[in-house]
């Protein structure tokens, strides 16, 4: 997510739209439920609103939820409203991790967002312990519509998207390894 700037302009509406998907959110939600333990402490990049945090939080010791729009994070600092101690939210872009320690690294909906992708990996595995967990989910454009890549640009250079990478699945596991 490098474009603070198109996430604070988009930020109100982003908050107010439905979830498009909410039987796959509902899975993913308990895939990671089952993943993280009390005593985890999670670092989510792209929390965007934070709505993940909000679901996820309950289940830790300690969550920080990151974004790079600051209009985000003071959407999801209203929503949190004291109720999770343990929960806090920033504004940090997802190449500039805030300190640790964190045993758990979510990125969710974020990778395919991040022109730097291979320096933002680097430093979510410099972050994390011997045995810490990195789980992400994110959109690959080169294994979806082939109408997309093309459209995306066009979208960008009149401010309706922000920089997306056509990632395939191909792609994303080599640069995970």
């Amino acid at each position: 997510m490098t474009d603070p700037d198109f996430w604070n302009k988009v930020a109100h509406k982003y908050a107010k739209d439905a979830i498009s998907d909410m039987e796959s959110y509902t899975v993913t939600l308990e895939r990671m439920r089952d993943l993280l333990e009390p005593h985890h402490r999670v670092l989510e990049i792209g929390c965007g609103t934070g709505s993940t945090a909000l679901e996820l939080a309950g289940g830790v010791d300690r969550y920080v939820g990151t974004d790079v729009s600051s209009e985000m994070v003071r959407i999801a600092n209203e929503k949190l409203t004291g109720k999770m101690p343990h929960l806090s939210f920033a504004v940090h872009a997802a190449d500039d991790l805030p300190s640790g320690p964190h045993d758990v690294i979510l990125a969710l909906n974020l990778l395919h967002l991040v022109s730097n992708l291979e320096d933002v990996l680097k430093q979510i595995f410099d972050a994390l312990p011997p045995k810490g967990m990195f789980i992400a989910k994110t959109g690959l454009l080169k294994d979806g519509a082939w109408f997309l890549p093309l459209i995306i640009p066009v979208m960008r250079a009149v401010g309706k998207a922000p920089f997306v990478r056509s990632l395939s699945e191909a792609k994303l596991i080599d640069l995970l390894r």
